[in-house]
């Protein structure tokens, strides 16, 4: 376990105990899992060492869950709506919450939290692109036509099951084009 990768030192010693067979974990700060491969090579990483050490990224991000005591269907602004979904359709049948506010929740409409994920594998085609010294727009690309579900889904999802609010998911995550 490596707390945290913040420089080239840390990076290539991580770098290597993966190589001669360990299993390392560690964080990395990116804005999604597709940076964390061209932040290794930024680091000074050699590209194909990032790219045969590595199996997954895990991006994370914590998003607020709308308090179930308080918990009331609700009509978001649609151009919310049309930023979370992008090109998606809504979902028939769809139903929206939010809180209300209650004492249980301090009149936030807030308790307590969850996390949305995006989970990329590296794959052969990836270590590709790395080893060719691709951005991380093109690694991110490739891991969708690969089948990643991207924090904006993952967040869709929770908004969907009545986890958490648009507004939420759309606070903790980038803009995804």
């Amino acid at each position: 376990m490596v707390g945290e990768i913040r420089d080239g030192e840390t990076a290539k010693i991580a770098v290597q105990a993966a190589l001669t067979g360990h299993l390392v974990f560690s964080t990395l700060h990116t804005n999604d899992a597709a940076g964390a491969l061209a932040r290794l090579v930024e680091m000074g990483v050699e590209p194909f060492l990032a790219s045969s050490a590595l199996i997954g990224v895990l991006a994370q991000r914590l998003v607020r869950t709308i308090c179930p005591h308080c918990r009331e269907a609700c009509q978001p602004d649609p151009a919310l709506i049309g930023e979370l979904l992008g090109d998606q359709p809504l979902p028939t049948g769809a139903t929206f919450y939010r809180g209300r506010g209650c004492d249980r929740c301090q009149q936030l409409g807030f308790l307590g939290r969850t996390g949305i994920y995006e989970l990329l594998v590296v794959d052969d085609s990836l270590r590709r692109l790395v080893t060719a010294n691709a951005d991380a727009a093109t690694i991110r690309q490739q891991a969708l036509a690969n089948g990643m579900q991207v924090l904006r889904q993952s967040g869709l999802n929770k908004v969907l099951a009545g986890e958490t609010t648009i507004e939420e998911v759309l606070r903790v995550t980038q803009e995804e084009g």
